[in-house]
């Protein structure tokens, strides 16, 4: 019983008869409109157009007998134009020739007057005010005093816009016929376009649509353009309208039309929306504004004079958009559209041209109200075609959905993965096979939380519009622990979300495994350098921390190695790290920096606790040794306790860490004693800071406050003599103060920059020889370092051979130092180098002979100048039989090579008497002078002059002077 009435209606939309009842409807409401709305001439009431002259204020001077006389003596014409013009005119028409006695009513034809005053004339020279009545919108009329001494009619009117003024004869029964007409044409006018303003309006409320609404707001600045046009726009809605708010309401008209025309243009061809027209568009959007803000607080005149150059330029613009548009696709609504703006056209001509011409044959049927319906009817054929067009692409996209369920459907089965579909209330409509065996219960629910009703509705809402898709990994755990790994791809459209699980626990759990060996050493199992980076980066992401690390190092493990092998050093690194992990889990990350390197980042707020564990740690290893195979193994540790400040990056923590554990060994190898090392925030900040220096050295920037100190050289037989030093690197601090730059060479040796470092030495040691050449007479010999890693490098061998000979005449007092010869890659280079630099006469010096590379084989290749014997050996000769023969071994090969020999770390009286006798030729040391300021050699006479203690200088000058005796 229902479904015949739903069947008769759906074969009634599939006929052809709809479209041809829909055309024969169409056409039918037009001829009705064309009926009621044109101007035929035998439908036209009569008149007789009067000729008359006219004046502005300006141009009129006294009485209004002295206006009369002044306008009778001005030219006559059939229509008065303003141009804009506020002020009042004045105006006489002559009746004295016209058929006045035939009509009763004079009328004033004009669409912009709102002040009007009006005297008969008479014969006798009298005036009289005659009423005036409004009788249209746009009409203004008179009765008239059909008396035969009536001679002409002088009125006053004041304008505002572009006005225009006709007046005319009639008789009181056309003019009555004229008024019906005017109304019957404003009433069905404003029916028609009212009623289509309350569908549209229903319309846009159902379909939420703005195309909708600004479709009404064009219908109805379109009916009050119409009523501007025939002049009954002095009403709205029932109230009459003043003078200023009539005025402002035809510039809100006009705005009104211009901004829904631009947003109707906008909604309709999306695809202007691209990036040439774009910019157009918001212009016009901006304009749109602009004359909306001018239509509320500007002048009429000031908003007209804007208002018609930009609608010209528009109209141009969205005619060329339209046109476009029907070129590039042929689209239907272009062409329905641009058929509305042809009428507009045509409207807008047939007024200009009647005007112009003064031919009303056009405005018989082209006026204003035919137009705006035409208009109105054509623009709402390009809307409904839209919205066709709109719900064709809707029920393609339908379609294609349905097509897509129907292959989804048919893939469920034979799918591999569990797949299903579910309302947007989480409930199942469709599941294969494989969703029912690993995710349904004997009940058909399912048996994992996140696929229930609840968590599926959510997921649904979640995905905000159709389209989207989201994917998850979710973890469950079983009853008995163990955690399986879930994947849940889900998509949804308008109605329906679609979803896929797969079990990828092995794919997981080999994922984890990856992370934990790209995070943990392999070994022990603790953190390596990127765990702890990332448990830093962590904890700094949340603000800017201080950090605690406890640091320890097995100490000689290469010896270990050597002495069990690789097997057990490995078994001792797992059972150092058990006992450590024993001690200091709980308070702290464990992590194995480097082969035989250890750090613990201690929990915040848990310092003593765990300097404690760390103390009952040490003790274990001191006390209780460790046992392979029958093997006991003590091992010795060096601990570092490092306390950083706030540190706001993890580069800084982690260059921080391993600076502190460096500077610890060079300490435990000054002092074999050393166990433990404490770096507090302000040690750390200065490490932190060199750290940062020796970053910079990447982009070539040397730390401020670098400089050279020269450290005297004294020599034993001639202690007045020339004068020699050594060109040291310094760095001076805020208060002028020397400081060590060994943590500056240091970085330079790892990160490759020693060239640089010694190109800045040696140019500008030259460059401080040749400024104070005069005050340096005495100065026999500078001697520079000269690293390995700067004789490996061939450019810097050739910059310094071209600064050398570019400073030529200073070339003599230069002797450079080369150390550990045995890392030289190509020695046959560097004795090429040599004898360049000989051959300008630089001398050379082996430094730190008899530690390290250097050797006697080196010296014997590179034909040395001086040999500088090793601090090391020298500070040891009066108590180790061993070092004193080293030393006399090293002279006595000096001397028959014919070198000089220079004895380093001479730092006292015992020392140098020594090292005198043994024949050394010079001394170098805290004895005579730590370096100082290049400056303090300026004019010096003798290296003792540099001694702080000149009663120590003396001693010193005695021992020379008694050997010499």
């Amino acid at each position: 019983m229902i479904s015949m009435p739903i069947a008769v209606a759906a074969s009634f939309q599939r006929t052809p008869w709809v479209p041809v009842l829909s055309v024969v409807l169409l056409s039918f409401f037009l001829l009705v409109s064309f009926v009621n709305l044109s101007v035929l001439n035998e439908n036209s009431p009569h008149e007789v157009p009067l000729v008359f002259s006219s004046l502005a204020e300006e141009e009129v001077e006294g009485s209004l007998f002295r206006v009369v006389d002044q306008l009778k003596s001005e030219p006559e014409q059939p229509v008065l134009r303003t141009h804009l013009k506020e002020s009042p005119f004045w105006i006489y028409t002559d009746l004295q020739t016209s058929m006045a006695s035939q009509y009763e009513q004079i009328f004033f034809r004009s669409r912009h007057l709102v002040q009007s005053t009006c005297w008969l004339d008479y014969e006798n020279g009298s005036l009289q005010e005659v009423q005036l009545n409004t009788n249209l919108g746009r009409v203004v009329s008179a009765n008239l005093d059909n008396s035969v001494s009536l001679q002409g009619v002088l009125c006053q009117f004041k304008f505002i816009g572009p006005a225009s003024l006709e007046i005319g004869l009639q008789t009181s029964a056309d003019l009555n016929k004229a008024i019906l007409i005017s109304e019957r044409r404003q009433s069905f006018l404003e029916g028609v376009l009212y009623l289509m303003i309350g569908m549209v309006a229903v319309a846009a409320f159902m379909t939420r649509s703005a195309l909708f609404v600004s479709y009404g707001f064009w219908l109805f600045a379109s009916l009050r353009l119409v009523a501007l046009s025939e002049g009954w726009d002095h009403s709205i809605f029932g109230f009459d309208l003043k003078s200023d708010p009539l005025m402002r309401a035809r510039m809100l008209a006009l705005a009104m039309y211009f901004t829904s025309t631009v947003l109707i243009v906008w909604h309709l061809f999306e695809n202007i929306r691209r990036e040439s027209w774009l910019g157009v568009l918001r212009a016009l959007q901006c304009a749109s504004v602009l004359l909306t803000v001018l239509a509320l607080f500007s002048p009429y005149r000031t908003f007209l004079e804007l208002f018609w150059p930009i609608s010209l330029v528009a109209a141009s613009a969205v005619a060329w958009v339209v046109i476009q548009n029907f070129l590039e696709k042929r689209d239907r609504v272009a062409i329905y559209y641009l058929a509305a703006m042809l009428i507009s056209l045509t409207g807008a001509v047939a007024e200009v041209l009647s005007a112009w011409f003064d031919q009303r044959f056009l405005l018989q049927y082209f006026n204003s109200a035919s137009v705006t319906v035409l208009a109105s009817v054509m623009t709402a054929v390009a809307l409904a075609e839209f919205l066709r067009k709109t719900q064709w692409q809707q029920q393609q996209a339908a379609q294609e959905i349905k097509q897509a369920h129907e292959r989804l459907e048919s893939i469920f089965d034979i799918a591999p993965s569990a797949m299903f579909t579910c309302t947007r209330h989480g409930e199942l409509i469709h599941f294969n096979k494989q969703f029912t065996n690993l995710f349904l219960n004997r009940e058909g629910t399912p048996t994992l939380d996140f696929l229930q009703s609840q968590r599926l509705a959510a997921l649904f809402n979640l995905l905000e519009q159709p389209g989207k898709s989201s994917r998850r990994e979710l973890p469950v755990v079983s009853a008995e622990g163990q955690t399986r790994w879930y994947e849940l791809v889900v998509s949804r459209d308008h109605r329906e979300l679609v979803g896929v699980v797969a079990d990828f626990t092995a794919r997981k759990d080999r994922e984890l495994a990856l992370q934990y060996q790209a995070t943990h050493d392999e070994l022990t199992g603790a953190l390596n350098r990127r765990g702890l980076q990332n448990i830093i980066h962590n904890k700094l992401n949340r603000r800017t921390a201080s950090f605690t690390f406890f640091c320890v190092e097995i100490q000689q493990f290469s010896r270990l190695i050597s002495a069990y092998g690789l097997a057990v050093s490995d078994q001792l690194l797992q059972a150092f790290h058990t006992e450590l992990y024993r001690h200091m889990n709980t308070h702290g990350e464990i992590s194995r920096l480097h082969i035989d390197q250890f750090a613990i980042m201690i929990h915040p707020n848990d310092t003593e606790r765990a300097e404690e564990a760390f103390n009952a740690f040490l003790h274990r290893l001191d006390s209780v040794p460790f046992q392979f195979d029958g093997r006991c193994i003590q091992t010795t540790v060096l601990a570092t306790l490092v306390f950083q400040g706030l540190v706001d990056n993890v580069l800084d923590v982690m260059e921080t860490v391993e600076m502190s554990m460096r500077e610890s060994k060079l300490k435990a190898k000054r002092n074999s004693k050393v166990e433990r090392v404490v770096f507090e925030q302000n040690q750390t900040r200065s490490l932190l800071d060199q750290s940062r220096t020796i970053r910079r050295l990447d982009d070539q920037k040397l730390p401020t406050g670098l400089t050279l100190a020269w450290q005297p050289i004294l020599a034993l037989n001639e202690c007045n003599g020339p004068l020699y030093a050594e060109a040291l690197l310094r760095i001076k601090d805020e208060n002028g103060k020397l400081g060590s730059a060994g943590f500056l060479i240091e970085a330079c040796e790892r990160g490759g920059h020693t060239a640089f470092l010694d190109n800045w030495v040696l140019s500008h040691t030259l460059d401080f020889l040749a400024k104070h050449a005069q005050h340096l007479n005495k100065l026999s010999v500078l001697s520079i370092n000269v690293s390995p890693g700067s004789l490996n490098d061939e450019i810097f061998l050739q910059d310094t051979l071209a600064l050398i000979r570019a400073h030529q005449q200073h070339a003599s007092k230069l002797c450079l130092e080369i150390t550990e010869v045995g890392s030289v890659i190509n020695l046959q280079a560097v004795q090429n180098f040599i004898e360049q630099v000989r051959g300008l006469g630089v001398r050379i010096a082996l430094d730190d002979f008899g530690a390290g590379y250097s050797n006697f084989r080196y010296a014997m290749d590179l034909h040395a100048d001086v040999i500088k014997i090793d601090g090391s050996i020298v500070k040891n000769i009066c108590h180790s039989t061993e070092s004193h023969a080293v030393v006399t071994a090293i002279v006595g090969l000096a001397h028959d090579l014919g070198c000089k020999c220079v004895a380093e770390w001479v730092e006292d009286l015992h020392t140098l008497r020594e090292v005198k006798e043994l024949g050394v030729d010079y001394v170098q040391g805290y004895l005579v002078s730590p370096a100082v300021e290049c400056e303090r050699f300026l004019g010096l006479g003798s290296a003792l002059e540099l001694m702080p203690d000149q009663n120590r200088a003396r001693l010193v000058q005695s021992v020379l002077e008694s050997g010499s005796a």
